[in-house]
């Protein structure tokens, strides 16, 4: 294969250093190239923010590419059978399937996310963000006591999904959300592959009850759906219900910690928000802007003739879509590394993705967000960083392993 251009990334993406902070790099690379061949990652990474979201819609890339080739056409390694358990809870998952399996299943799980359904959430996260944060105490933190109990609460409740155990759901979802990284040790792979296990047993055990008495929630609706006159499988259901509730608060709790090390940061946007200058829901969307939950995309190239960025890139490779740098394009956000709360253009961010796998839960996650980040404001007003958070050691899925505050 003749690849033009740079054949390795100028930074190490499970360096610390470059995890700390990875938007410098990240910024020389793009304005170096559009698209770069990393031969060490056997993947293309595309830099630029138009040529990211055209990736993210072209219908000649996949998220998958099993429907249409062998592993030996898409030089990939084949799924490891120590992991089964793990595949088999993404094996139906709406970020990994491809049409027609994807164009189904999402048809149903869209119904559970209509903009009146979404709009019920309000009153109730509002009402939780302000509980929270009146039953913690002056010194606690974020993550662990506010934004976790609040984004797996929320999600559980539209799921149908009770909260007795969401500390266990919490912890199977940390552990497989490892899996997408690029340096996943075989600790972490036993952890991620121990952990659907014990997430697809606790499914199974949801389906079998919603089947004896179903209720007014989404697994119940995903039990006695009919599609074309079939109903889902359990493993089908079992995957959705997985990647719902992972997607659903990751990114949520992620973006809090995220967003509010920013603000912290940047004490005049800290203090646009508090004195109502600048609103909540406006803020998000910089604050995902700026330093986003989700770096990464990955798509396989699944015809002949593609070109990305104006080069041809063949059939059978990987690309891999760099959302913190697309995010920071100069083309689209003037001077964007400034945290500007108040950017009028902000929501053009690459946050929820894009093309048919685009967040299905964006809206809700937007509504969840701004409840949140309102109440921060407006019941701790003086609220400060009581000493700099550790990042996760992770490129992939960005966040910080605790953020502790004091009001």
């Amino acid at each position: 294969m003749t690849v033009a251009g740079p054949r390795e990334l100028p930074f190490d993406l499970t360096d610390d250093r470059f995890i700390a902070d990875p938007y410098p790099g990240l910024s020389a690379l793009r304005e170096a190239a559009p698209l770069v061949y990393a031969e060490r990652l056997g993947r293309w990474f595309v830099t630029g923010h138009a040529d990211v979201r055209a990736c993210l819609r072209d219908k000649r890339l996949g998220r998958n590419f099993r429907h249409v080739g062998s592993d030996a056409e898409f030089h990939a390694e084949p799924l490891d059978p120590r992991w089964a358990e793990f595949w088999a809870s993404e094996r139906w998952s709406l970020l990994w399937l491809e049409p027609p399996e994807h164009t189904r299943i999402r048809k149903l799980v869209a119904a559970a996310f209509t903009p009146r359904a979404v709009e019920s959430i309000r009153d109730p996260a509002t009402r939780l963000a302000r509980t929270l944060l009146e039953n913690v105490g002056e010194e606690f933190d974020l993550l662990y006591d506010y934004a976790q109990p609040y984004s797996i609460t929320l999600i559980c409740e539209l799921l149908g999904v009770p909260t007795d155990r969401h500390r266990d759901l919490l912890d199977w979802s940390h552990a497989i959300v490892k899996m997408y990284e690029f340096d996943t040790t075989e600790a972490q792979a036993v952890a991620a592959n121990d952990a659907a296990r014990e997430f697809r047993t606790y499914v199974l055990g949801l389906i079998e009850e919603r089947r004896a008495d179903p209720r007014d929630d989404m697994v119940s609706g995903l039990v006695h759906a009919r599609v074309d006159g079939e109903r889902l499988s359990d493993d089908e259901i079992v995957s959705t219900v997985v990647v719902l509730l992972n997607a659903g608060h990751e990114a949520t709790v992620n973006t809090i910690g995220n967003g509010f090390r920013a603000l912290s940061a940047h004490p005049d946007e800290w203090r646009r928000l508090v004195s109502g200058e600048v609103p909540a829901a406006q803020a998000i969307e910089e604050l995902i802007r700026w330093d986003p939950p989700l770096q990464l995309f990955e798509r396989w190239v699944l015809e002949d003739d593609v070109e990305v960025a104006g080069l041809p890139v063949p059939r059978g490779e990987k690309l891999a879509l760099l959302f913190g740098s697309a995010n920071r394009d100069p083309r689209v956000f003037a001077d964007p590394d400034r945290l500007d709360i108040a950017r009028t253009n902000a929501a053009e961010h690459i946050g929820f993705g894009g093309g048919i796998h685009v967040c299905i839960g964006a809206p809700l996650a937007r509504i969840e967000l701004a409840a949140s980040l309102e109440a921060l404001a407006e019941l701790c007003p003086t609220l400060h960083l009581v000493e700099q958070p550790a990042r996760v050691p992770a490129f992939v899925i960005r966040g910080f392993e605790s953020v502790r505050v004091a009001r």
